[in-house]
């Protein structure tokens, strides 16, 4: 043995430093793979209740017409989506979205698809909020002014809109979430959370 080699020791501090890594690292893992879980399950939840808005809107197309003496109908099997009340539907074709908009805004519905923040009474004037999920609202900065967007309402009423800005605002600047001349604006957030996307639609004539 050499004489002047000596076993070196880890020192407890630097012991400590990769362990504190080790737990960053793995901490970092499980937020990844917990983002990437409510993403899939966000994901299910707005392909579900766009089937049930879409068969909503089937049927008001295929009724008869009132005072008719069709057959009543049997009653359709309980399906536990039916307990969400459903605005309309969000066609964005540029960025192959086509979403069901919840009529309520809480933080458990975000989770499952974009929601209604507000709306004027006679429904001139909406802000529809949703999650970054790349299933959702996360390409929302993709849009460029021009760009197509269709909204259809419960009635079946379909409306068409264009994109006429993409912009973004402090996460607390209520004015400038307000501002400007729009019918309706999309609203989520940037992928750090320290600033709010816009996406400002104006109504076709």
């Amino acid at each position: 043995m050499n004489p002047n080699m000596s076993h070196r020791r880890i020192s407890p501090f630097r012991l400590a430093m990769i362990l504190l890594g080790a737990a960053l690292l793995l901490a970092a893992g499980w937020l990844v793979l917990q983002n990437l879980d409510e993403q899939r399950s966000a994901e299910e939840s707005a392909s579900h209740l766009l089937d049930l808005a879409e068969q909503h809107l089937s049927e008001l197309s295929s009724s008869a017409p009132a005072g008719s003496d069709a057959p009543a109908e049997s009653e359709p099997a309980s399906d536990p989506w039916e307990d969400y009340e459903i605005d309309g539907i969000l066609s964005i074709p540029t960025l192959g979205l086509r979403l069901p908009v919840l009529a309520d805004y809480s933080d458990a519905l975000l989770q499952l698809s974009v929601c209604v923040l507000e709306k004027e009474a006679d429904g001139s004037r909406m802000v529809i909020a949703g999650h970054n999920y790349r299933s959702h609202f996360g390409q929302l900065h993709e849009l460029t002014q021009g760009d197509p967007v269709s909204y259809t309402g419960a009635d079946g009423e379909e409306r068409s809109y264009r994109v006429s800005a993409v912009t973004d605002i402090a996460d607390d600047d209520r004015q400038g979430l307000e501002a400007g001349e729009w019918d309706i604006t999309l609203l989520t957030c940037n992928l750090d959370m320290s600033r709010r996307v816009l996406v400002r639609l104006i109504r076709d004539p």
